[in-house]
């Protein structure tokens, strides 16, 4: 169900980025999937871990809100981006971007 809702989205940002840029879509969709395959080989790392040196309830009550605190961080990592977005003068928001470009063609 979480992909019904995501991948949409997902892709319309690929190509709204991608068109503004002028570089393949399928770059941004390798980026984004081998980013997804880090993370979860990162939160499969830190179970197994956590059960190895501590026990299997230890990695059932622990993994998840390390992972948790880890996405609260990326809050923090896309405010800083956004601010520096907006200090150098560029848009925050790539689907404005494209919405304007789609209505001038």
């Amino acid at each position: 169900m979480l992909d019904l809702a995501y991948y949409p989205i997902q892709l319309q940002v690929v190509d709204a980025v991608s068109h503004i840029e002028g570089r393949n879509e399928y770059a941004y969709i390798f980026n984004h999937e081998f980013g997804l395959f880090l993370g979860r080989s990162l939160g499969c790392c830190l179970f197994l871990g956590i059960a190895f040196w501590g026990s299997g309830i230890a990695a059932l009550k622990y993994a998840l809100p390390v992972i948790a605190l880890l996405q609260l961080l990326s809050i923090w990592v896309a405010a800083r981006i956004t601010r520096g977005l907006i200090a150098a003068g560029i848009d925050a928001s790539p689907a404005a971007d494209f919405a304007a470009s789609k209505m001038e063609a």
